[in-house]
This record gives structure tokens, sequence and C-alpha cells, in this order.
């Protein structure tokens, strides 16, 4: 009789209580060998991040459900669902719930020291956050000591108004990018957006979003120069990943270590969506250039590369050091 190999449930993620807001750890920085930090952040309404900076870390939101008002710089801008933010290190920034619901979004923090922060400064909980938590002026002194550890200054506190002045700098070559419209490929047969790419954060990671039909299949593939860090929004995957198979379910997220092989596929004939973090950010001109610019992830049904394009995609596959090793639906 064959063996019947083991599936096993993924996803055990830790709430704190931090600043006011609900934080969920996925994925901390030493899970992901030091590359990132995965957070998933509940504001509710009339939240406030206050505003603060981080000097060693670059962060990067992707608003899922709500409305965020995000002050970058000298920059106010309001964030609607589906679009991204990058925040380079060293640039002062404040986050705030202006809507009337409660804002949903992922945050991406670069090497990941965030997840410490959360950890050590934040208060375990469970269950939903019905109202901002303000803080006392023992908690905001605590959370100040606290950040000065992680590299991090809160220049004025949450719930607080006020100016304060910062005279670090960014990378000269990083600059804070709003991303509103994004555009669509069909890659290797399932519908890819391109929410940030690596141009736009000084190649230091990209983002993309899958949208897998019901028989949505990534085919088993590796890329020798990007880890990767996936989160399942809806629907339910199976990943296979060198010899581990895992099911992630909605809410959960898994990291893939850059040269092993995966592989994902939904499950249960039901459609997915997938939210894929890459570091560095050298993947997204392979996608650019080996998928089918389509208007959306709805305009079509999967595509897949025709025999007469499969040779020059695999051609530039070498050249991005990405193999595909069993291809979509084999």
């Amino acid at each position: 009789m064959n063996a019947v190999k083991k599936v096993k449930m993924a996803g055990n993620p830790k709430s704190y209580l931090f600043g006011g807001v609900r934080m969920v750890v996925h994925i901390a920085g030493e899970q992901a060998e030091d590359q990132l930090s995965l957070i998933e952040a509940y504001m509710p309404p009339g939240g406030d991040s206050g505003l603060h900076v981080r000097i060693s870390e670059d962060e990067a939101i992707y608003l899922i459900t709500g409305e965020l008002e995000v002050t970058v710089g000298s920059q106010k801008t309001i964030m609607l669902p589906g679009e991204s933010y990058f925040i380079p290190r060293s640039v002062p920034h404040r986050v705030r719930n202006v809507g009337m619901v409660e804002a949903r979004a992922m945050l991406v923090d670069l090497p990941g020291v965030f997840s410490g922060l959360v950890r050590d400064a934040g208060v375990p909980m469970e269950g939903v956050l019905q109202q901002p938590a303000r803080m006392t002026e023992e908690e905001i002194a605590e959370l100040c000591a606290f950040a000065e550890q992680y590299g991090s200054l809160v220049l004025v506190p949450p719930y607080r108004e006020g100016e304060a002045v910062f005279t670090g700098k960014p990378p000269i070559y990083k600059r804070p990018v709003h991303k509103r419209e994004q555009d669509t490929y069909m890659f290797f047969g399932v519908p890819t957006v391109l929410h940030l790419a690596g141009i736009e954060t000084g190649n230091e990671f990209s983002l993309m979003e899958s949208f897998m039909g019901v028989d949505g299949d990534s085919g088993l593939h590796s890329h020798a120069n990007e880890d990767e860090c996936v989160y399942v929004l809806h629907g339910e995957v199976e990943l296979l990943a060198g010899d581990c198979e895992l099911v992630l379910r909605a809410g959960v997220s898994h990291f893939i270590s850059r040269n092993v092989p995966h592989r994902l596929r939904s499950r249960k004939g039901k459609p997915a969506r997938v939210m894929h973090w890459y570091t560095p950010g050298t993947l997204d001109p392979f996608v650019r250039m080996a998928g089918i610019r389509i208007k959306g992830p709805n305009d079509v049904g999967p595509v897949y590369p025709s025999p007469e394009q499969i040779g020059p995609i695999l051609l530039l596959s070498e050249e991005y050091d990405f193999q595909m090793l069993v291809p979509p639906g084999v």
C-alpha cells in the first residue's frame, strides 16, 4: 500500500495590544532569517499610531479593509482597501483610522526588528478591540523606552497632538510610495497583481497578490535569489515546500527560504487570494516580462503559455534564477 503523506494545518499567530492597536504577529524576524516580519494590525475607529520613526527599518502597509489617514513627512493622504504604502527608514509617519469601521492592514517591516518591539512592549490579548485603548502616561513612557531599544523613536505619542523635529534622513535611493493603481499579469496561468515593485522599495522587497481559481496551481518552482512570505487573504490553499505539506487557511502565513521548491494549489474547489512578499525585490521584472498583461484579476480565465511562448520564457527564467520544475496542472 502507498504511504499516506500527512498534511498539517498551519498557523498559530499570537495577538498583542500595542499602542492601542491589536497586532497579530504572523511571522517574527527570527522566523524569517531576519529578512522581515509580518504583522496584521486591527485598528478600531479613532485609532492612532502616534507620530514615530523607525531608524533602521523600512515599513510597508497593505490595507485590506477600512480607511486610514497616513501622514508621511509633511504629506497626508487617505488609504483605501487594496492600496499599499512604502515608508523608508528614518521617515517620521503616523497612521490614524478616520473611518467608521475597524481597519485591517498587513504590516511588513524589514529586517523584522519591529516584531520584537510588539512582543516586548505589547500585552498579550484575545478577541476584538471594540474601541481605542487610550494609554496612560506610565504606559507611554514604557513604550518610548522599549522603542529606543529597538531602534525606533516615538515623536508624538498615540492620541496626543503636537509636532516634533527629526533631523535624520532616509537613504537617497529610497522614497515614500503610496501605490493606488496596480498592474496585473497572467503569470503561468494565475492572475497576479503587482502591488509594489522592487524599484519602488530600493529593491528591499516586492509585493504581489495571486488570484487562484478553483483549480489554481502555481506549479512546483523555486527561485534562487528571493525568500518568499505568503499570506492567505481568502480561501484555502495547499502548500508544498520542500518535504513539508501544509494547508493554509485564510489568515495564515508561511515563510519559504530561497532555493526551496514549493507549490501552491487552491483547495476544495474554491478560489483563493494569496499575498506574496519577496525579499529582495528582484523577481517582479521576471513576472512583467514572462507574464501577459491583463486589465484585472477577473478579466479573463486562466491562460497558460503556448508551446511557442514557453521556450523564450524558460530562457528568461534562467536569467532570473527561476526554475519551473513541474508546470501548473501537471
